[in-house]
């Protein structure tokens, strides 16, 4: 009973995690819309299938032409990856004495620094999506995954050093009357 109760403990911040990265990442592209004055038809939020988010534009992917598009589909990501890096970086600051919070920030910051290099590296070969924007300047998208592939190394790797750090202060991300 012990395994399931940790193991549900980490899927509900997972969750929480996830709700906040995609409330992020899809207001990104949002407020770049709004910036740039592109008009947005519909806004998707987490009913787009795989619980994943959307925002449709008006403008059709045809007519997508220029820099002001790499900002609107590329914005959220590199936003979402410097709050990553943000959230790393001072993980230890944030550090509280009530361990739902911390493995929640754990949480966040591993999806902010892995979910768009991975999307992009990976993800959008069967996807496609917000990498082929780099059409509307005329830019190839090889060259963006595989920076994007090593920025999804470089973040695994910190993900997984931030995971031993956890690891070895169990008192600070678990609760010690909730498992055994």
């Amino acid at each position: 009973m012990a395994f399931v109760k940790k193991r549900l403990y980490l899927l509900v911040a997972f969750l929480a995690a996830y709700v906040v990265y995609s409330a992020v990442h899809e207001g990104g592209h949002y407020l770049a819309c709004r910036l740039l004055g592109e008009e947005v038809v519909e806004f998707r939020f987490l009913t787009n299938g795989w619980l994943s988010s959307q925002v449709i534009y008006a403008t059709p992917v045809a007519e997508r032409v220029g820099v002001r598009w790499l900002v609107i589909a590329w914005l959220p990501a590199v936003m979402t990856t410097l709050i990553g890096y943000l959230v790393y970086g001072t993980r230890r600051r944030w550090l509280t004495r009530w361990p739902w919070v911390n493995v929640l920030l754990w949480y966040i910051g591993a999806c902010f620094l892995v979910f768009d290099p991975l999307y992009y590296a990976v993800l959008s070969f069967w996807f496609g999506g917000d990498i082929y924007a780099a059409a509307a300047v005329g830019w190839p998208v090889w060259p963006i995954r595989a920076l994007a592939a090593i920025i999804l190394a470089f973040n695994g790797w910190l993900v997984l050093r931030w995971q031993r750090e956890a690891r070895a202060r169990p008192e600070v991300y678990r609760p010690a009357t909730s498992f055994g």
